[in-house]
């Protein structure tokens, strides 16, 4: 990226992580995603699974939302099949950008219903999913179409909607906490006191500037949340360290904190399994005002099911990004290159080179030695 890019990229993060406590600016994100890569439409969508509603419904490059919502509803079945049927879906790894045309096949899209009734018409010719969250309680996704003069959907989009990912997956996962309500900066501590989660308040250095009452009762029973030399830790050392390390890195350059800081797993020999969730503070206007001093937000929480190790401490241990440990754990299942590559929607080179970077990260040269590192974290580390 040219030094203009990266700036206009660094305020794009800025204006995501803006919509934890505004949600309504989810649209001017979407404008700002299709400007800076040139897709032609883009839309977010996130539904409780409690009761079917949608918490987030923005979209970008129509202005007919009614559309788009009614399109939702009576093509569903076809907009599931178009991404290769619900079972296939499951299979994408969350926060990897999946390309339509490569996960399925021409004849299979050509023939499905709302692609020639609706998308090819308007010339949207390919598109692009991003899986922001599937879990018990929340299902979301960001889908951005391209248009047939735009030419092939090519690797820098990807690579631009594969960094963004992670910013928008915990900007929506802390914005259900507030339940995705707008948040003004005069009653932000009043709003933070009245949530049933734990919230700690940290500066770079990770000394505690301000806590809501829960964090406050978590803190006297020692569980699940510790004050170490005037800093917020947690009863595992390496725990500790992978949130001390995502709190600098979000008071330093939250464009870099990438996937580290989402749902922290926090080990507790008894008890219901949390994670802690970080927030960056310090830029962007309506965040940099809420609380002086404070670099990042740390919301403890209830994780939304069991914990997924080896899946977090891939994440938190080693930086792995969501297709690396999908392959990963695919490898250590028995299944071949060609295996992963058909049931992913990538190609076999693609796979071999998420692979190279797994064995780079882990340290490890062969794939027993994958599979030996997988048994040896699905205990806490």
């Amino acid at each position: 990226m040219q030094q203009a890019s990266v700036e206009k990229f660094s305020d794009l993060i800025g204006d995501i992580y803006d919509c934890v406590i505004a949600p309504e600016r989810w649209t001017e994100v979407l404008d700002g995603i299709c400007a800076e890569f040139g897709f032609a439409t883009g839309a977010l969508s996130v539904a409780s699974l409690s009761n079917m509603k949608a918490v987030v419904n923005a979209v970008s490059g129509t202005s007919d939302l009614a559309q788009m919502s009614q399109n939702a509803i009576g093509y569903g079945a076809d907009i599931i099949e178009l991404w290769g049927g619900a079972e296939r879906i499951q299979q994408y790894p969350l926060g990897e950008p999946i390309v339509q045309s490569q996960a399925v096949r021409q004849d299979v899209i050509s023939a499905n219903r709302y692609y020639r009734e609706w998308a090819l018409p308007k010339g949207l010719f390919d598109a692009v999913a991003v899986g922001l969250v599937r879990d018990k309680t929340m299902v979301g996704n960001a889908i951005f179409s391209q248009h047939e003069s735009a030419g092939p959907i090519d690797d820098a989009q990807i690579g631009g909607l594969r960094l963004l990912a992670p910013h928008i997956r915990r900007a929506v996962t802390i914005s259900n906490l507030f339940d995705m309500k707008a948040v003004e900066a005069a009653t932000f501590a009043a709003t933070v006191e009245a949530l049933t989660v734990g919230v700690v308040l940290a500066d770079e250095d990770s000394k505690i500037v301000h806590t809501n009452a829960t964090a406050n009762a978590m803190l006297a029973s020692g569980d699940p949340i510790v004050v170490q030399h005037g800093r917020i830790a947690v009863q595992s050392a390496t725990t500790t360290s992978t949130l001390q390390s995502a709190i600098a890195q979000a008071a330093k350059d939250e464009a870099t904190l990438g996937q580290k800081g989402i749902g922290i797993p926090i080990p507790r020999p008894d008890g219901d399994p949390l994670v802690i969730h970080v927030l960056p503070l310090r830029r962007g206007h309506m965040r940099s005002g809420l609380i002086q001093r404070a670099a990042a937000a740390l919301f403890v929480t209830s994780a939304s099911g069991p914990p997924r190790l080896p899946h977090d401490a891939l994440i938190q241990l080693y930086d792995l990004t969501p297709a690396e440990i999908r392959i990963f754990e695919l490898i250590c299942e028995g299944q071949t290159r060609a295996d992963i590559s058909a049931s992913l929607g990538v190609s076999v080179a693609t796979v071999k080179s998420h692979l190279v970077h797994v064995f780079q990260k882990t340290g490890c040269r062969r794939q027993v030695d994958l599979v030996r590192l997988a048994k040896s974290l699905t205990f806490p580390v």
